[in-house]
């Protein structure tokens, strides 16, 4: 679980912003909407999301995950001199152009080990990195690494054990993603990488996850199925038919064999829906006949299962543009739900959704707003406001509407109109 995350210097964002999940007040309102991983000392929301104007930086403030797990996790694969493609700073003023971009995330493992990662890059080298865990009450330091000094001069701390410490890496290679990625590194090591690897998965609008030989898991599909149906789409069944078009399609000629292969197996099994007529029998429909919001929900709930089975982190961007306000409703109250959830997976969206920012379904702290001013992009919780004011149970969505809580799209209608007609 992520606790917070501190962003500087990336796209939109400028100044440093914290996310913070961390559940600090309130402990007993919506109490199921929290859990306690690790010594159970520290309180993490299993949900949050985001509301904001188109272009505000609620989808910059998501990427910042991809680009955190890029540096973690594939950074270590790239050449002396290559560019480091997740650095983009904020480039409206000449003050931040050239500078670092830093992340700093503190978060839970699956093995509820409480870590604090911190790195600032630009686009040719790592300028500062460091991991940090609590083996106890107190913070211990596992790794240090400074600037432009050598591999060689990564300082390690006395409870980095257990295995191999120095690595060779180029200046744009993260120490995490080179030690990480090797089976003679310290589990500790590993276990973070791992963390970034498995565990957080990001999701843009219309983007899908694909997850093999699920669709061969009869237990899985029936689940799956079952669900459909109580969610009033008509559909009765699902069933797998062989795709005999999948072996006259042509592939590039340079695509790699296993992911050839990967595709071929995903598309080899076509998925048919079956409907019940008026007259009792059953009708099959493919999967390009269903609505767009049925095909989004079938294709999700595999990787919702696969989240509450890892608990894994999962990153929504526009949760609105996927699902009816209803099902988005359930996906998050799955989320909230302690029984369902009993991994302490976490989901992080972002939306327009006004009927999701409810006090019957959030805490204050769970509703964060982005806005712009002069290009860059700040971030702030509805838990921020006075709480004689906005109280648990005031109507979120409303005044938001209303304008209470700004980050709202600023839109002079009567300018617009002047345009139009030519004045």
């Amino acid at each position: 679980m992520i606790i917070d995350l501190t962003i500087k210097n990336f796209r939109s964002i400028k100044e440093e912003q914290t996310f913070s999940f961390y559940a600090e007040k309130s402990l007993n309102h919506f109490k199921d909407n929290i859990a306690y991983p690790g010594d159970g000392n520290i309180g993490v929301l299993r949900s949050s999301g985001v509301y904001g104007a188109n272009a505000s930086g609620k989808s910059n403030m998501l990427l910042a995950f991809e680009a955190l797990r890029f540096m973690v996790c594939q950074s270590g694969d790239l050449k002396d001199d290559d560019i480091i493609e997740p650095y983009e700073p904020f480039r409206l003023s000449k003050s931040t152009s050239n500078e670092p971009t830093l992340f700093e995330i503190e978060f839970f493992t699956l093995e509820n080990i409480r870590f604090v990662y911190r790195i600032e890059f630009d686009s040719k080298e790592i300028k500062f990195e460091s991991l940090d865990f609590y083996p106890s009450l107190k913070k211990a330091n596992l790794f240090t690494r400074n600037g432009k000094k050598s591999w060689k001069d990564v300082k390690f701390g006395s409870t980095y054990k257990g295995g191999k410490k120095q690595y060779a890496f180029f200046s744009n290679n993260s120490y995490l993603s080179k030690a990480g990625n090797s089976a003679d590194s310290p589990e500790i090591i590993r276990t973070v990488y791992n963390f970034f690897r498995k565990s957080v998965l990001h999701l843009n609008p219309d983007e899908s996850y694909n997850l093999s030989k699920w669709k061969d898991d009869k237990v899985l599909v029936g689940k799956i199925a079952r669900i459909l149906m109580k969610v009033d789409t008509g559909i009765t069944g699902i069933q797998f038919k062989e795709n005999t078009d999948i072996d006259h399609f042509k592939f590039p000629s340079d695509i790699p064999d296993s992911l050839k292969n990967h595709i071929i197996k995903d598309l080899k099994k076509q998925a048919w829906f079956t409907h019940e007529t008026e007259e009792g029998d059953v009708e099959l429909f493919s999967e390009s006949i269903e609505s767009s919001g049925t095909r989004k929900l079938f294709n999700m709930l595999p990787l919702l299962m696969k989240t509450f089975d890892e608990g894994s982190v999962l990153i929504l961007d526009e949760l609105d543009q996927s699902y009816h306000s209803h099902l988005a409703e359930l996906i998050i109250k799955l989320f909230n739900n302690p029984l369902i959830n009993k991994n302490n997976s976490q989901l992080i969206f972002s939306t327009h959704n006004l009927n999701l920012m409810s006090p019957e379904l959030f805490r204050r702290d769970q509703i964060w707003f982005s806005e712009k001013s002069k290009g860059a992009t700040k971030f702030y919780s509805l838990d921020e406001y006075d709480k004689s004011t906005v109280k648990s149970n005031s109507p979120f969505g409303k005044w938001y509407e209303e304008g209470r809580f700004g980050a709202i799209p600023n839109i002079d209608i009567n300018v617009i109109a002047s345009i139009l007609k030519g004045e």
